[in-house]
């Protein structure tokens, strides 16, 4: 597995940083989608109601390759519901995870593995 230091992980910032309003655009666009989606479904016939679940399983797929590109650096997100981000980590020759989130110009936060309650929020 890939430890980052906190040089390399703050370099990869704008790369996730465009996977995730990537990510985010289409999520408004399928939200909007959907919605004028349900408004339309009961008027639809079977041929315009299947090109309309087309164009929403083709979303779909879309998010699946930008969670996809995000995680193919070695990240993990925090949670199910969370845009935080974990990278593998070592500091000052310790191994630990960095947590960024995407509304964060940089990494400001390390936590430790090899010991237990030690989170520092760093400052670059």
């Amino acid at each position: 597995m890939k430890r980052y230091t906190l040089e390399e992980a703050n370099q990869l910032l704008p790369v996730l940083s465009k996977e995730f309003d990537s990510l985010h655009n289409l999520q408004r666009e399928f939200d909007l989608w959907y919605e004028s989606f349900q408004q339309v479904e009961p008027e639809l016939n079977a041929e315009e109601k299947a090109a309309w679940e087309k164009r929403i399983q083709y979303m779909e797929l879309e998010a699946e390759m930008f969670i996809s590109n995000i995680l193919s650096h070695g990240v993990w997100f925090e949670d199910a519901f969370s845009s935080t981000l974990h990278f593998p980590a070592i500091l000052n020759g310790k191994k630990g995870v960095f947590k960024w989130h995407p509304e964060e110009p940089v990494i400001t936060i390390y936590e430790s593995s090899e010991e237990k309650w030690d989170s520092r929020h760093l400052v670059n």
